[in-house]
């Protein structure tokens, strides 16, 4: 969990939520598996202007849902040094942001109750406050830019992929044109024109060649549907203008030309919600279904990545699980055409 949110991530989050509602108390979840006490360090270091106080938790507490208010209050008598130190500027902001950094997650619904605050509190002291603590762990969230999205391995991959697809169809050509037909066809065809002659599409394949050949850092690589567009590219464009049960012929056509059809089959979660009515039988033609729609996930990606403030913002956890995803298939992919 410790390369999902970042202490910068729980700041940011931490800064947005007070910017919505001031409240005298806000108790905030962060459950990471390791590395506790490093995540409360980067948090003291960011605080500049906060009243913000990490909490490594080493006891128990936090699970009866009819005592947590109790846990809270625990928590509080012992960080109290730590907020009268930021005593002042927990008034200028008018209230403290407490972060409880946990190596378990917390499995409270609702967390939401009534507190009186300490007497010692920098706010509101003595006073009833209706504290709730918000799980970080599944709601901070990041631009699609963050390194949450993995973005320099993906478009590595995706270089590699781009790669491996090209060198694949030259060597099926090789042992029979005939294969590649129908792909090409389909979807790998210049918008130019030029038909099925052979030696149109070998030059073809060798522009696309040239077109990865400059590319100096595959960490930067991103694959146009357009311009210059590589094999990726080609798949990625057709797979926009398609419906989901459309996909299938491009998929046979796919499998033929790349000469999976004994491919074993693995999915990815994208493959998965993008099945087409009628189930897949064929190993190979499942497979190459599966690298089409994740491959056209992995360049959305990408591209939205690169214009990551016209989207909103998602959960770090979804984009680092995601882009995983993704990556693992794609990556287990380009080893599989090698």
């Amino acid at each position: 969990m410790n390369a999902v949110l970042e202490p910068g991530t729980i700041v940011e989050e931490i800064e947005r939520a007070r910017r919505r509602e001031t409240r005298a108390l806000n108790v905030f979840w962060v459950w990471v598996s390791t590395g506790r006490d490093d995540i409360a360090r980067g948090l003291e270091r960011r605080r500049e202007g906060l009243a913000l106080v990490p909490h490594v938790l080493r006891k128990g507490g936090f699970a009866d849902p009819n005592s947590v208010m109790n846990d809270v209050s625990d928590v509080l008598d012992r960080v109290r040094d730590d907020i009268e130190t930021l005593s002042e500027v927990a008034r200028e902001q008018q209230g403290v942001d407490l972060v409880v950094v946990s190596r378990k997650e917390l499995s409270l619904a609702d967390t939401s109750s009534p507190l009186v605050l300490p007497e010692w509190f920098p706010v509101n002291p003595g006073q009833t406050a209706t504290v709730r603590i918000d799980d970080l762990t599944w709601s901070a969230t990041v631009a699609l830019s963050d390194k949450a999205s993995g973005l320099d391995e993906l478009r590595r991959i995706l270089y590699e992929v781009d790669r491996e697809l090209l060198a694949r169809l030259r060597a099926v050509r090789r042992r029979d044109r005939r294969r590649t037909q129908s792909l090409w066809d389909l979807a790998l065809g210049s918008t130019s024109g030029g038909g099925l002659d052979e030696k149109f599409i070998d030059d073809e394949l060798e522009r696309v060649a040239l077109t990865l050949e400059a590319v100096q850092n595959p960490t930067g690589y991103r694959p146009s549907a357009s311009k210059n567009p590589t094999v990726v590219g080609r798949l990625w464009a057709h797979a926009n203008k398609t419906a989901p049960d459309g996909l299938l012929r491009m998929a046979k056509a796919l499998t033929k030309a790349l000469d999976v059809e004994d491919i074993g089959a693995d999915d990815s979660l994208v493959a998965v919600l993008n099945r087409p009515a009628n189930r897949i039988n064929d190993a190979g033609v499942r497979w190459s279904l599966g690298l089409i729609v994740t491959l056209r996930s992995a360049c959305q990606l990408a591209t939205a990545a690169a214009h990551a403030d016209d989207y909103p913002r998602f959960s770090a956890v979804l984009l680092r699980s995601t882009s995983e995803n993704l990556r693992r298939f794609l990556d287990n992919a380009a080893a599989k055409l090698r």
